[in-house]
């Protein structure tokens, strides 16, 4: 690190500022608490770097206009700092980013352990492998938080017989039983909803990228960065809003943002669902989007020593429960790549 830092230096088109700012994304010492995704905006608009979405199309040579970068994509951390909820109000339209000061649920900002949060203030882990609310649906509405470290999901029955499988480093905000003509629920991160069928009441999942509206049916929400928003359907029909544009997706499609515009193609949701499974399933993806999600999983530094292999694609399966090092054996045995960790750091060679 030091050798790199002393290239950074070296090289004239950079501004002090930007040679301060670069290393404080390169090292672990001075990278307390960042978002993984987040981390790859800054660095990549810093460097005139590709970003993941525009691989296919950019080739490597942006990639290698600095030679001496060793990239880091995921930097260790327990949660991310929680942004982007607006207090509850029932609107029908994109949820727009405030200070976490106005959450309706307010959240510890780092756990280690799946957590359980109430509007009054009380924060508890969530006891057994899965919660089911059983309360009076005449009682006082209480709302509530699920939140997930890295490397922890979980099963959540809401009052309505609705499922919901939370992926790690996400939280969902919701009712403890719900009135009124809306189910209403909010979502950080990622989950996969069975909703359970009620033409009466649709249930409407928000997110600071997109509003999912439906009666009843079996879809993914993923909704980690304004470039990383999507909502795939399983079965059934749901309807998708961004803050310019509304889709009605039906089987096998998927909804996603790219800039500012809402983009329906037919995929395969088998990949996209397999995590609730308990699997990573990467198919034709790039090796910078699977390391970035191995990342956050494990909580570790991922390093490029050659940033044209970030834009390599595999299809590469593995339990979520392996080790880090079975993981890596297991990438490792494609003969594509070498992964290697050295401390806390995951370097690609």
């Amino acid at each position: 690190m030091e050798h790199d830092n002393k290239n950074i230096e070296e090289q004239q088109p950079l501004s002090r500022h930007e040679q301060w700012e670069l290393r404080e994304a390169m090292s672990r010492e001075h990278a307390a608490c960042p978002d993984i995704d987040e981390q790859w905006h800054v660095v990549s608009e810093r460097l005139g770097l590709a970003d993941e979405q525009d691989l296919d199309t950019a080739g490597a040579v942006p990639m290698l206009r600095r030679p001496w970068v060793r990239w880091t994509v995921g930097i260790a951390a327990t949660l991310a700092l929680i942004v982007g909820y607006s207090y509850w109000t029932g609107q029908s339209t994109p949820v727009a980013h405030v200070d976490a000061s106005a959450f309706a649920v307010n959240v510890p900002e780092e756990i280690d352990e799946v957590t359980v949060s109430t509007a009054d203030g009380r924060n508890q882990p969530a006891s057994g492998k899965q919660l089911k609310l059983d309360r009076p649906s005449d009682a006082p509405v209480q709302l509530m938080a699920l939140s997930t470290p890295r490397g922890k999901d979980y099963h959540l029955t809401l009052a309505d017989g609705t499922q919901v499988w939370l992926n790690a480093e996400s939280r969902l905000e919701f009712p403890d039983h719900f009135t009124g003509d809306k189910r209403e629920v909010r979502l950080q991160g990622e989950a996969y909803f069975e909703v359970k069928k009620d033409a009466k009441h649709p249930f409407i999942v928000y997110s600071d990228y997109l509003t999912t509206r439906v009666l009843g049916t079996a879809f993914n929400v993923r909704a980690r960065s304004g470039k990383d928003a999507s909502v795939t359907l399983v079965s059934g029909r749901v309807q998708v809003n961004s803050a310019d544009a509304s889709r009605v997706l039906t089987q096998g499609q998927q909804a996603s943002l790219s800039g500012t515009q809402l983009a329906v193609n037919t995929v395969d949701t088998y990949p996209i669902t397999q995590w609730k499974e308990g699997f990573f399933y990467f198919d034709n993806q790039t090796l910078i989007g699977i390391m970035r999600e191995l990342a956050r999983w494990y909580g570790v530094n991922v390093s490029f020593d050659d940033t044209s292999k970030m834009q390599v694609r595999l299809h590469f399966v593995v339990e979520r429960g392996k080790s880090l090092q079975e993981a890596l054996a297991n990438l490792n045995a494609l003969g594509v790549v070498q992964a290697e960790i050295e401390g806390n750091v995951v370097v690609i060679k």
